[in-house]
């Protein structure tokens, strides 16, 4: 099953604070970012120290400990409460980065991050954690795809930028990305998160109202979690997969748009939409753009594809995390997994990017796992739609 949400994907309960130190001239930083695995990742001089970020508009700024004890930060003596993708709530110490470099022009004196422990994920990406809106609270960025650049501004819009072509921004305290989006007519306040893989991530709460209201096919239920996160894999929730006929991102339109629905109080804008238009976040005036490139209604393309279980690693193996309603009865939530369509799992890391990238190399919409039930192996046909 495709990642939904990584641990990147943090909704904080505290405000975080930058402080930037910009010279009186106008800035207009041009960034050249990587995208791997679905993440942005730019370059970030820290302290002296050169080191990589992923960009997760929809989190809050977060270092990994040996990461932040190479860059000198400073312990603030305080934690911070978030909730991770999995709604489990975690406290995480937090630090101050000093002398923080976005772009050539564009420093910021201080900021503040929360500490996480070692995490693989970032490790196999190389880099030392996640930038969220806290960081660029005090400019104006744009997303552009594809040139695969950021563009920092301060303290001014892009010029040529009308605030009335854009829309208003709910930061709330934590600096979030937050839109009205149009669903068949109605309407749902919709993080855009650029830590997120996919184009909607429906929450179980949005979809509860909205089947009622709008056109939508629901095409399968299960249960499950999707990612382990930060608090570790977390209780398995009801979940769905989901169509719905029509949404509206600002001026970008969409039909047959799939989705399978999270267990969060906000539904989610992924990653994806920047194959379609340019966004830009004014976060100084609360502002949000989106200028798509083509104007014609775009087809996303239906539910999204996914094997009928999902496998995670947790504490040190592999499990079946996802059930889907076609394998109801042959596997259970927590069964042990120990070989994919042939593929021994003793040996592989354990880290979601390696199940996954297995069970995408499969040919076909046909395999199996082997499990371990009651202490015997068992042998379970999976299929893929």
């Amino acid at each position: 099953m495709k990642t939904i949400l990584i641990i990147v994907g943090l909704l904080t309960l505290f405000s975080a604070r930058s402080f930037a130190r910009q010279t009186s001239r106008r800035v207009c930083d041009t960034i050249h970012y990587e995208f791997v695995h679905g993440k942005i990742i730019i370059p970030v001089m820290v302290n002296g120290v050169n080191v990589r970020y992923i960009v997760d508009t929809g989190g809050k700024t977060g270092t990994m400990r040996e990461a932040a004890v190479e860059m000198k930060a400073m312990s603030t003596g305080t934690s911070t409460n978030v909730s991770d993708a999995n709604s489990l709530g975690v406290n995480y110490p937090t630090g101050i980065l000093q002398e923080v470099e976005l772009s050539p022009n564009y420093k910021l004196s201080r900021l503040e991050t929360m500490i996480f422990p070692t995490t693989g994920f970032f490790r196999e990406l190389g880099v030392a954690g996640i930038l969220g809106g806290d960081a660029f609270a005090q400019s104006v960025i744009t997303f552009d795809a594809r040139e695969k650049i950021m563009v920092i501004n301060y303290p001014y819009r892009p010029a040529g930028l009308k605030i009335t072509d854009g829309v208003e921004l709910f930061p709330g305290q934590s600096n979030h990305s937050i839109v009205e989006v149009g669903f068949g007519g109605a309407t749902k306040r919709v993080l855009f998160d650029t830590g997120a893989t996919g184009l909607l991530l429906l929450s179980s709460t949005d979809y509860t109202d909205l089947k009622g209201r709008v056109k939508n096919t629901k095409v399968a239920e299960g249960i499950g979690v999707n990612i382990v996160g930060i608090g570790g894999v977390g209780q398995p929730v009801e979940i769905d997969k989901v169509v719905i006929d029509e949404m509206n991102f600002l001026s970008g339109k969409f039909s047959n748009v799939g989705s399978i629905t999270i267990n969060m109080g906000m539904s989610i804008v992924g990653v994806d939409m920047l194959q379609y238009g340019k966004v830009v976040i004014d976060y100084m005036r609360h502002r949000f753009y989106f200028f798509p490139y083509d104007q014609a209604v775009i087809d996303a393309g239906g539910a999204p594809r996914t094997w009928n279980v999902g496998i995670l690693p947790v504490k040190g193996h592999f499990e079946v995390t996802t059930v889907w309603d076609s394998l109801k009865g042959q596997v259970a939530f927590g069964d042990q997994v120990v070989n994919i369509n042939g593929k021994e799992l003793s040996d592989v890391a354990q880290n979601q990017m390696e199940v996954e990238a297995i069970l995408d190399a499969i040919e076909g919409d046909s395999a199996y796992i082997i499990i371990l039930k009651d202490g015997k192996e068992k042998r379970v046909e999976i299929t893929r739609s």
